[in-house]
């Protein structure tokens, strides 16, 4: 077994990132499992997670159901993707959150096949009949839901502030319980402007 990197999580987990496939596969033999837990303390446990590629695609038809198997399968079948290669389609914005007269909306796609990910990417794919380019999906930065910095370096569990901030209008109360829904009086408390809220994109 190869290990390519190690890193420490915020709960106190280990994350392994194996360099292949086989790595994880011989990791999940029970006997090798227990040879390589003997390094640790007897609380240990493992728990194995696929690899997957995620990507933006923009601008698909509304009409698209991400929960369809059929509607999956187009995608493989007309991008030249290997088939079970996309393996979760999402709208990235609520549908409750759609403007009357919107046509189109991005989705994130998982990919299991780095291959399958670099087709649409270079290649786009067709969905409801309209020829659509995927780009990677970074991973959302972290935000304190307390004080709502993007700085990464804590979570609202470990914030020094001692109120609580809004994140949509900046004021001293919970999010969840702000009253503000017109988003020309949102407040973002990072960028000290009016016109959006700490968590929008």
């Amino acid at each position: 077994m190869a290990i390519l990197s190690a890193r420490k999580l915020t709960h106190g987990g280990i994350l392994y990132e194996l360099n292949n496939q086989e790595s994880a596969v011989w990791l999940n033999i029970p006997d090798n499992r227990s040879s390589f837990l003997e390094h640790f303390s007897a609380e240990v446990i493992i728990n194995l997670k696929d690899w997957s590629y995620q990507l933006i695609v923009e601008n698909v038809p509304i009409t698209f159901n991400p929960t369809s198997p059929m509607a999956i399968t187009e995608i493989e079948t007309k991008g030249g993707l290997q088939p079970k290669s996309v393996t979760k389609a999402r709208y990235i914005k609520p549908v409750a959150r759609r403007t009357p007269n919107q046509r189109t909306a991005h989705i994130a796609l998982s990919l299991n096949s780095k291959i399958s990910a670099n087709q649409i990417t270079r290649h786009g794919t067709m969905i409801e009949g309209k020829k659509v380019y995927g780009r990677k999906l970074l991973p959302e930065p972290t935000r304190c839901l307390k004080c709502h910095t993007f700085d990464g370096s804590h979570l609202a569990s470990e914030c020094q502030q001692e109120h609580d901030t809004c994140g949509t209008c900046g004021k001293q109360h919970h999010t969840a319980e702000c009253k503000v829904d017109e988003p020309s009086s949102f407040h973002c408390v990072n960028c000290k402007a009016d016109g959006h809220a700490a968590w929008s994109r």
